[in-house]
């Protein structure tokens, strides 16, 4: 009787005539020229295309390009790989060339040690090994050498091989531009490889490899961060309740890429029946196993909030969804549903965007907002969007402290301050996040400061003089509403000088005449002399 799993195990492997079992289990097909039967290989015969693959191993749905598909492969370690002519080039997925069985195993025992490095020593990232894997599959391309044939290689000649393959990345690279971030991890990830098998400096024979210069603040990507008002024309004229949702979500949570598309309804469900406007959401290490990979970067659990004007974009985009699907009949739906047509309602409603379709939405709703430079503005620089909100002034005038900030945006505190710092006091962070400022205030911001400007010289204030004292002071240029303040702080000075009162002591012969110019007698003293007051009329 066959179980669910028999369909990844080779049948046992037939016996020679000298006792010892083949190195590949033989199979049979049907010669189409003489309908005789031939043997093919079952291992070692890459599929010619990508589709021929069967379902993906792994449990989580969000798996896009390059995932790890399944492969018809024993359970037994091979002994050795075939033979490989050095004039042929190696070909296919990069799991197959890392004989990958699943996400942490291969049947290279060089790839394994990777695997085990990166999941018992570092963050046990799916994300990351996918990137150490495809990088290693991409050399082995390159040299025409299996992985276990690399690491039998001498130090000197890795060593060639190596930077000879990282030279061309670099060259490859600067025809994009100067930056050399890329070719610099793509070094680092193959010593890491050679490291893990024997080539570290506990054995004295590390590789010695030339990097490449970084200049600073260089990148090949650039990126246009929007500002608050360009983003809530994004969201105002996304097209669709579902991207008016995602877009204003992304603005006022800062969560990365595969943080949002991980996001269920079950994650807020029980805070919108409660009536809330302001719904907190808790981005938790399990999800890169359970959910999508990289969804909670670097394992490291934190939670933010989504603010009012996104809760209402998504109870709206939720009710939409009750009339295309019926319900929201499951609280492991996905909060954003992909809308790929060619599927089911029902697999509809279960499928989660793919990264790159969460870019196309944000590209789409940034041309539709008309920033010139469109083509720049991603997912991640939504994420910068909520950290100029954070570091803005508050409501009340005030700013946020830096070490909530940093929690807000899924960081961990600089040094020890991690271990002090207490986020336990959800209630208390909601409050001071709703302080946060996630509406267009600029065009308000104007007029209240002109205000400010005409009561200033009607009280003998001069607003430029107020302000060249306060730069003076700080040492920088004024914003608007550090302007503002400055003159509402002389205002209000002028304003309390105005209303003191002046008094001093006169002779009684003196008394009519300052009667006559606005003073008042206040009381005679014993010599016959009297005290007169008045309000005060000093210029501030």
């Amino acid at each position: 009787m066959r179980g669910p799993l028999d369909r990844f195990v080779l049948p046992s492997l037939p016996t020679n005539s000298n006792g010892k079992k083949p190195l590949r289990s033989p199979r049979t097909r049907t010669d189409a020229g003489n309908g005789q039967r031939t043997l093919e290989t079952a291992i070692g015969t890459a599929p010619k295309t990508h589709n021929e693959f069967s379902q993906n191993l792994s449990r989580n749905h969000g798996y896009e390009k390059g995932s790890i598909k399944e492969t018809v492969v024993s359970l037994n370690t091979l002994a050795e790989p075939p033979p490989l002519e050095r004039s042929s080039r190696i070909v296919g997925s990069y799991c197959q060339i890392l004989r990958l069985i699943d996400e942490w195993h291969s049947e290279f025992s060089s790839v394994q040690k990777m695997l085990d490095y990166l999941g018992r020593h570092k963050s046990r990232s799916v994300g990351s090994a996918r990137i150490y894997c495809r990088t290693l599959a991409a050399f082995c391309r390159s040299c025409g050498l299996y992985p276990d044939e690399l690491v039998k290689q001498t130090r000197e000649k890795i060593e060639t091989l190596v930077q000879h393959y990282c030279d061309m990345v670099k060259d490859r690279s600067m025809q994009r531009g100067p930056s050399s971030q890329y070719p610099n991890g793509v070094m680092d990830r193959l010593k890491c490889f050679f490291s893990c098998n024997g080539f570290n400096r506990e054995n004295n024979s590390q590789l010695r490899l030339k990097g490449y210069h970084q200049p600073p603040r260089t990148t090949n990507r650039p990126e246009y961060v929007p500002t608050l008002k360009e983003t809530l024309i994004m969201a105002d004229r996304s097209g669709s309740k579902r991207d008016r949702a995602i877009v204003l979500t992304l603005m006022c949570t800062g969560l990365r890429n595969s943080a949002l598309r991980a996001l269920k309804v079950g994650d807020i469900l029980r805070e919108l029946k409660e009536g809330r406007k302001i719904l907190l959401v808790n981005i938790e290490a399990n999800w890169n196993d359970t959910r999508i990979p990289g969804s909670c970067k670097n394992r490291i659990p934190y939670y933010s909030f989504i603010a009012p004007i996104a809760t209402e974009a998504i109870q709206s985009y939720l009710e939409e969804r009750k009339s295309v699907f019926g319900s929201v009949s499951s609280e492991e739906e996905p909060l954003f549903v992909s809308n790929y047509n060619q599927i089911s309602p029902h697999q509809r409603r279960m499928k989660s965007l793919t990264r790159e379709q969460l870019g196309i939405i944000v590209h789409k709703a940034a041309r539709a907002a008309d920033i010139p430079r469109w083509k720049d503005v991603r997912p991640h620089t939504m994420r910068k969007v909520f950290e100029s909100v954070l570091r803005s002034p508050l409501i009340d005038g005030s700013q946020m402290d830096h070490q909530d900030q940093v929690f807000l945006m899924g960081h961990i505190q600089a040094g020890s301050l991690e271990h002090y710092y207490d986020r336990t006091k959800t209630e208390k962070m909601r409050e001071l996040y709703s302080k946060l400022v996630f509406e267009d205030r600029s065009s308000a911001q104007a007029s209240s400061l002109e205000t400010a400007r005409k009561i200033a010289k009607l009280l003998g204030v001069d607003p430029s003089e107020v302000r060249a004292v306060k730069e003076k002071e700080l040492g920088r240029q004024l914003s608007s509403q550090e302007e503002e303040k400055a003159l509402e702080e002389a205002i209000k000075l002028a304003r309390e000088r105005q209303n003191q009162e002046e008094h001093k002591i006169i002779q009684p012969s003196e008394l009519n005449q300052h009667i006559t110019s606005g003073w008042s007698a206040v009381f005679q003293l014993a010599d016959g002399r009297v005290v007169v007051k008045r309000k005060s009329t000093a210029a501030p």
